[in-house]
């Protein structure tokens, strides 16, 4: 069984991590397999949007396959295989795999059809739009275990949502429900579990319909200019959005518009 699924569906990925007997937990295949991914989104030009979910309905990810992984990376076993060599050869696999490497300037929404915790809590802290399920859970245990969160949110999850919530998470290692997550911001909505998949394709189908080019600008500029002044953030606000002014989908929008159609925009 792949770790990871993969379809393309027009301009939308879909992206599944594919474990649900070991609650959607990455194994080392999964790991290199999703930083594979990543790296096929950010280069597929016909991909606008990325969708990433869990298999079944139970869990979103748990975090790294303690059995598989965590020994591999300890030393406590030797690779079984061409995919276990690499991953232990190229330690940037697993930043890649986090998005913690090259930014992908590309939407991605993580549809959390249920328990998203450990790695699971990182991975959706790497998305841009988060919808759960209303029986999801959010959690990062690792102080409990004596280590720590390093997939990305012990930066990330304080520049994103309320100082105080964040430490919350980060340090008591308890889980949060779908509506307190909803509430302290860290994800933008709940919906019922059967409802999840088709909100979530009618979000990615409405943002794949957008310029991709002024996608990638607003992400971008969200994301670079996060630690810069205000001066500084303004001028790459200005910057990003000259480039996107002299496009050909720039004048394609008010076209169409005006034509009373759908425009077409080519990320041109």
């Amino acid at each position: 069984m792949t770790d990871i699924l993969y379809e393309q569906r027009g301009a939308v990925a879909w992206i599944t991590i594919n474990r649900p007997e070991a609650r959607n937990t990455l194994s080392p295949a999964a790991f290199v397999a999703l930083a594979d991914t990543w790296q096929e989104v950010r280069d597929n030009r016909d991909i606008r949007v990325a969708v990433l979910t869990g298999a079944g309905d139970r869990d979103f990810c748990c975090g790294g396959d303690l059995g598989g992984l965590i020994p591999l990376w300890t030393g406590a076993r030797k690779p079984e295989n061409a995919v276990e060599e690499r991953l232990l050869a190229d330690p940037a696999i697993g930043d890649r795999m986090l998005l913690k490497g090259e930014p992908l300037y590309k939407p991605v929404i993580a549809a959390i059809n249920g328990r998203a915790l450990g790695g699971g809590c990182e991975l959706l802290a790497a998305s841009d739009v988060r919808i759960a399920a209303s029986n999801a859970q959010f959690g990062l245990p690792e102080p409990r275990s004596g280590i720590v969160p390093g997939g990305g949110s012990m930066v990330r999850l304080a520049r994103q949502i309320p100082y105080a919530h964040a430490m919350h998470l980060l340090m008591t290692g308890e889980p949060i429900d779908a509506a307190t997550a909803l509430a302290w911001g860290l994800i933008s909505e709940v919906v019922a579990p059967h409802e999840l998949r088709a909100r979530a394709e009618a979000l990615a189908t409405r943002i794949a319909a957008n310029a991709p080019l002024a996608l990638a600008a607003i992400k971008r500029t969200v994301i670079d200019s996060h630690t810069e002044s205000w001066n500084e953030a303004f001028t790459r606000e200005a910057q990003e959005s000259a480039r996107v002014m002299m496009s050909r989908d720039a004048r394609e929008g008010p076209r169409a518009f005006k034509e009373k159609r759908a425009p077409e925009f080519k990320g041109e």
